[in-house]
Parts: C-alpha cells; sequence; structure tokens
C-alpha cells in the first residue's frame, strides 16, 4: 500500500483559487535528503508571486512552499541527522505546503530544544531575510537614520526591532493606527502610508522598501546624498525601470538582493539561522504569528497576506 501525504499543487497560475489540495505519494530519502513530516509551513510573498507566474521558468505542476519546520521520519544513513531530529528549512526548497517533503541535507538547520516547531517555522525567513538586509546588504553607518516600509509586517517587525536595539533612529510606514501603536511600543517612528511619508522621513540613509511600485519614488525622495535603497520586495507590483539620473542626482545607490545569494552552504544557512533562532530565544525579537491555518485553508492565508493588513507571520499546518 503506497503511503500519502496532502500537498497543495498549482496546475495554473492565477489567483487563490489555483492552490489545490491533493494526496500525493509520500517521499522517500533518495541520496542525500531527509523526509521532513512538516507541522508548520510558513507563507511568503514569494509564495503569492509564484502563484501568480510571475517568475520565469517555473513548471506546471507547481508546489508551494519555500518554509517550514518538522521533524525528520527518514533520512540517508550517515547523513549527521537522525530520525526524530527537530529541523527547519528554507531557501532553495520548494514544496512545504505539506504533509511530508524530502529536503536536501544541506538546507536543514537544527531547531533548538528551546523553541518549538510552531515558532521556528515563523521566525526563519523573515529573520533570515532582516539579517541578510542589516548585515550584508545595507551597509548602515552607525547611529545612521533609516525608513523601513511595511514596518509591522513580517520582515518589517524584524528589522525595526533589530534596528532600534542597534541604535538607529527608525522610521517606519504602517496602514493602520494599530500598526503604528506597535512601532511606538517597540521604539520607532510610525508613519502612515497615505500620508506624505517621505517629507516626513527626509534625510534617511537607508530605506528598506519590500512594498515595491507605490512606495519607489518615494523611497528615493527619502533619502539623503549618498543615501541606499534596498528593495527586497513588490507587494504592490514591481517598480517602473528607473533612470540613471534619477540616482546621479543625490549619489544615490540602489541593491535589489535576494536571500539565497547570502546563504550559499550549510555552514552559512546554520551559523544564520542559529543567530535568527536566539533573537526569539532571548527577546531581542518579538515574534509575532498572525494566524495560523490548516493546509486546506491555504487560498484564504493567501488573500490575507495579500491584503497587507497582517501583523507578523502566517502558518499553514498540515
Amino acid at each position: 500500500m503506497t503511503l500519502t501525504t496532502p500537498a497543495i499543487v498549482l496546475d495554473r497560475f492565477g489567483g487563490p483559487e489555483v492552490l489545490q489540495l491533493r494526496d500525493l505519494p509520500q517521499p522517500h530519502a533518495e541520496g542525500p535528503q531527509a523526509v521532513v513530516r512538516i507541522a508548520h509551513a510558513g507563507v511568503n510573498f514569494v509564495d503569492l508571486y509564484q502563484r501568480e507566474g510571475r517568475y520565469p521558468g517555473l513548471a506546471l505542476p507547481w508546489r508551494l512552499g519555500l518554509e517550514g519546520a518538522g521533524e525528520i521520519v527518514e533520512v540517508t544513513p550517515g547523513a549527521g541527522f537522525a530520525v526524530g531530529d527537530r529541523i527547519a528549512f528554507t531557501t532553495g526548497v520548494q514544496g512545504a505546503y505539506a504533509g511530508h517533503l524530502a529536503v536536501p541535507l544541506d538546507h536543514l538547520v537544527p531547531v533548538p530544544a528551546a523553541l518549538s516547531l510552531r515558532e521556528a517555522a515563523a521566525a526563519l525567513e523573515h529573520g533570515l531575510t532582516a539579517a541578510m538586509l542589516l548585515d550584508d546588504v545595507a551597509r548602515l553607518p552607525a547611529g545612521a537614520p533609516v525608513l523601513v516600509h511595511a514596518a509591522a509586517g513580517g520582515v518589517g517587525g524584524w528589522l525595526v526591532q533589530w534596528l532600534v536595539a542597534r541604535g538607529h533612529p527608525v522610521f517606519g510606514t504602517v496602514s493602520s493606527a494599530a500598526k503604528a501603536d506597535w512601532l511606538r511600543s517597540v521604539g520607532a517612528v510610525p508613519l502612515l502610508a497615505d500620508s506624505d511619508w517621505a517629507q516626513a522621513a527626509a534625510g534617511v540613509a537607508v530605506v528598506l522598501d519590500s512594498v515595491g511600485r507605490s512606495t519607489f519614488a518615494g523611497s528615493l525622495a527619502a533619502l539623503r546624498t549618498g543615501g541606499h535603497l534596498v528593495l527586497f520586495g513588490a507587494a504592490s507590483g514591481q517598480p517602473d525601470p528607473v533612470e540613471v539620473t534619477a540616482l546621479m542626482s543625490k549619489s544615490l545607490t540602489l541593491t535589489r538582493p535576494v536571500l539565497p545569494h547570502f546563504l550559499p552552504d550549510a555552514a552559512r544557512r546554520r551559523a544564520r539561522a542559529a543567530t535568527v533562532f536566539d533573537a526569539v530565544l532571548t527577546g531581542a525579537v518579538q515574534l509575532r504569528i498572525h494566524a495560523e491555518f490548516p493546509l486546506a485553508d491555504a487560498a484564504r492565508a493567501h488573500q490575507l497576506l495579500a491584503s497587507r493588513t497582517t501583523q507578523g507571520k502566517l502558518l499553514l499546518t498540515p
């Protein structure tokens, strides 16, 4: 008898309605892999972009989900991991919207005993992204002011808390009074997204922008001479192509980083993941989980994330 596992599958690209729940054959470890029984899968904006077919090279049928946490149920002998180990994974893995997934060993990161699998799944992708932006990309002078867009969201919340802890004045755009209250509570200055936030934050050294089209021009305007715009998402759509002269007027720099480029091997992934998990365990970052959905309700999770009303992580539970 063939064992099966539930999974979300796309036969076509489009809106949330294209997410189909199916029973697929349960995978086996082939080569340097471990089969993970997934306890929680993270929902990220990249999942929405893949579902819409924004990226070239996605072949149907397509499996969604690049982040999850769970327990190893099968593993290649001598792999350095054992059945029963609690692990998490992200970046370079595909198909986490499922009950089981075969994951390359190089992409597994151990979950500390003091951290729940729920917390690990909620922390990993957002925390790794924030760490990349601050430690690898932003080139922030000490004490320099920063503007963070979608500052009460998933990655935004990590960025704001780490920046404040490092002594940076932080402005953050938000879409509601409740989100503004949270920003104030962690020491940042909230700016409503429908206000003249570019003028209010004028003179910042760095803008961290996950919104894209609707914020791009204002982000450039808010930067001081020599400032740096880091674009790491496109929740409102991709910006129009930028004229070089738009950067030249204030000697600005523009970067569009991609997380896997900064996590090139297992050692780097595990060291950075340990930093992320430690931030949760020590209370350096307040981990926020906005909502959890059963796997069958993945479409509802996508709709909620697209609404840009969430504060923190969305999770799926097989």
